[in-house]
């Protein structure tokens, strides 16, 4: 849910083990695996560093959940003014009539 409402980058890995075909890795497999990595209190999510270290643990522990967010970079939305209108796949691109003769003209 964190990941769907963060204004800006977000990139998901979600666990869903198969139960027709996957009979190692079921859900009674990887209950007593899974960490929360809010549950951990000194863990910082601001940290890089520790973001990827605990994102190559596997095993034993398997951390989920946030693992790195910034917050002090503007989102693309934020930063780039012309989007203020909307996605540019959105808007109106095409080339006033007169402007497009102008360049063929220029062209020939």
């Amino acid at each position: 849910k964190q990941g769907i409402e963060h204004r800006g980058f977000s990139f998901l890995d979600v666990f869903s083990p198969c139960v027709t075909y996957n009979h190692d890795n079921t859900y009674q497999w990887f209950r007593p695996r899974v960490k929360k990595l809010e549950d951990d209190p000194a863990y910082n999510p601001a940290d890089w560093m520790a973001a990827m270290e605990r994102s190559l643990l596997w095993g034993d522990e398997i951390p989920i959940g946030r693992f790195f967010e910034r917050t002090d970079v503007p989102t693309l939305h934020g930063a780039e003014p012309v989007l203020n209108e909307g996605a540019l796949v959105h808007g109106d691109t095409r080339i006033p009539p007169d402007l497009a003769r102008s360049f063929i003209e220029e062209l020939m």
